[in-house]
């Protein structure tokens, strides 16, 4: 964790100083370096293959899907795909690609051609096919594609020319157009897996991104500094602005990331926590951008431990915390009880439903009867700030004194952001607090929930899994509303998550800042956006 006026790996240099000096050696001016302050590094530049919001945070400037989202709204707008249009069963997809889209340079690799179905091919490849020559090479497997279901789902990618792609589906899907502008859906480079393969390295596929984004990357220190320039070559350059250059500076505590932002050290720092929000708020020179708080806050049981694999169990741990001091006291104003795993702000959210109460007499009871006392627990709590779990510690603390009241003894244990999703992939962890940054398609948030997903549960209910293939088949909104329902309950009544708290998404930024808009599910896209 740095210190108060310390950037993490750069000893006392101010970042301003480094900026200034970085923009000047490359002949540019520094008011056209848009800066942000962020929580980590990426573990990984290689957007098919991670669930992490960080990760994902540093792939938004570099890469492009088939669709996007309107900037701040759910409207689905065309990207790599120029124009689409979807059989009458509903179950093939033909998409007319853009043209002219060049591939961005970067050091080891200069494109020969420009963007086309190939590319597609290749990442589509990736994702479904494990057994593809690049799979096989550099084998990992996206936890998207297995909470979509793509394996299943997907029968055929097909090159119908340079510019046109079908993919056809085994069933309807609702979710499908939506889940192609997620960041694991990014198109990459079918010459540069090439050239990677052919040189036997194609695990460099993530340290070396190309992509057809705004900005392309210059340079990266892990958990120090990201540095981009502007890509030449963008295909959208003519409708947003860019900044010439970003620089990501890593800032592990929130409080200092609040600092730098307030002494005119970066133009937007997120996370941020509530307290350091409402300083913020009294500034004049920033400004929050908002957003609904598409997220959730969860405690995940790892149901491969005997004892948790007992519902009473689960049943008792959730209602021996006070969800509602947890809230009152880590998130203050900016966050409330959630009662669902899905995200208040989503349409398919239902509301009728309510947790269990705070209930320590009866937690106690359920776990005399399963037997399982005294019982003792790992609690794993998050190193990283995010709106759906403002202070990871705070809480572990909070739920590690509720739980000792019931005879539980939890430890509590956490680890770098990177290592600790690993770790969680693993089922190394008994108890662990994580979260979901969601979007308006409710398929990304149930999915996590399905067999096989990277939850960190290792739950499986073949009668989840059902409704919602149901719900991604139903084409009316009001159906797919009923079944999500329906499924919301049964996690609610199975709770290999406890819901904690949606969290309100905010992204404090200079005002002198021009252009920038939060994205519904807090993903901050800087092409756009200009400092000053």
């Amino acid at each position: 964790m740095s210190s108060p006026g310390r950037l993490c790996g750069f000893g006392g240099a101010t970042l301003l100083a480094l900026l200034i000096g970085w923009a000047g050696a490359t002949g540019a001016h520094a008011d056209t370096t848009l800066r942000l302050c962020t929580a980590g590094s990426p573990k990984s530049f290689d957007p098919a293959m991670t669930d992490s919001g960080i990760d994902h945070q540093a792939h938004l400037p570099i890469f492009s899907t088939l669709v996007e989202t309107r900037r701040g709204g759910d409207e689905l707008l065309p990207g790599l795909a120029a124009s689409w249009s979807v059989s009458p069963d509903g179950l093939a997809y033909t998409f007319e690609l853009r043209r002219g889209v060049r591939w961005q340079t970067v050091e080891g690799f200069k494109p020969s051609r420009e963007f086309n179905a190939d590319d597609v091919l290749f990442t589509f490849g990736r994702l479904l096919n494990r057994d593809s020559a690049f799979a096989k090479a550099f084998p990992s497997v996206s936890p998207y594609v297995v909470s979509f279901g793509w394996e299943k789902l997907i029968q055929k990618v097909e090159r119908l020319g340079d510019h046109q792609v079908r993919i056809t589906l085994a069933e309807r899907d609702a979710s499908f157009l939506s889940a192609l502008s997620f960041a694991f859906a990014m198109i990459q480079s079918a010459e540069l897996g090439a050239q990677l393969l052919q040189a036997g390295t194609p695990q460099r596929i993530a340290q070396m991104p190309v992509g057809t984004g705004p900005f392309q990357l210059k340079s990266f220190r892990a958990d120090s500094v990201i540095r981009y320039v502007k890509h030449p070559g963008w295909w959208r350059q003519a409708e947003r602005p860019r900044a010439d250059q970003l620089v990501f500076a890593v800032t592990p505590d929130g409080s200092v990331r609040a600092q730098r932002l307030k002494r005119d050290e970066c133009d937007l720092a997120a996370p941020v926590g509530p307290a350091e929000m409402a300083d913020l708020q009294k500034d004049p020179a920033i400004r929050m951008a908002t957003a609904p708080g598409m997220n959730v806050g969860i405690l995940a049981y790892n149901t491969r431990r005997p004892a948790l694999a007992k519902l009473e169990v689960r049943q008792a741990l959730d209602m021996a915390i006070d969800k509602a001091a947890l809230v009152r006291v880590v998130y203050g104003d900016a966050g409330t009880v959630a009662h669902s795993p899905m995200p208040a702000a989503n349409w398919a959210h239902d509301a009728s439903l309510k947790s269990a109460p705070y209930d320590p007499a009866k937690a106690r009871a359920l776990l005399q009867k399963a037997g399982v006392l005294p019982l003792n627990l790992t609690l794993w709590a998050m190193p990283v700030v995010r709106a759906y779990n403002p202070n990871g510690q705070r809480m572990a603390q909070m739920i590690q004194a509720d739980w000792a009241k019931v005879g539980v003894t939890a430890r509590i244990v956490s680890y770098e952001w990177g290592e600790y999703l690993r770790r969680i992939d693993a089922g190394d962890h008994d108890t662990a607090l994580s979260g979901w940054l969601g979007d308006p398609e409710p398929a990304s948030t149930a999915g996590q929930l399905a067999c096989g997903a990277a939850s960190g549960t290792f739950w499986c209910n073949p009668a989840y899994d059902q409704l919602l293939s149901q719900a991604r088949q139903a084409l009316q909104q009001g159906e797919r509303r009923t079944l999500y329902a329906k499924a919301q309950r049964l996690a609610m009544e199975q709770l290999p998550w406890t819901p904690i708290a949606y969290g309100r998404q905010a992204v404090p930024v200079r005002a002198s800042v021009k252009g920038f808009v939060l994205d519904l599910d807090g993903s901050i896209y800087l092409d756009g956006a200009l400092p000053r």
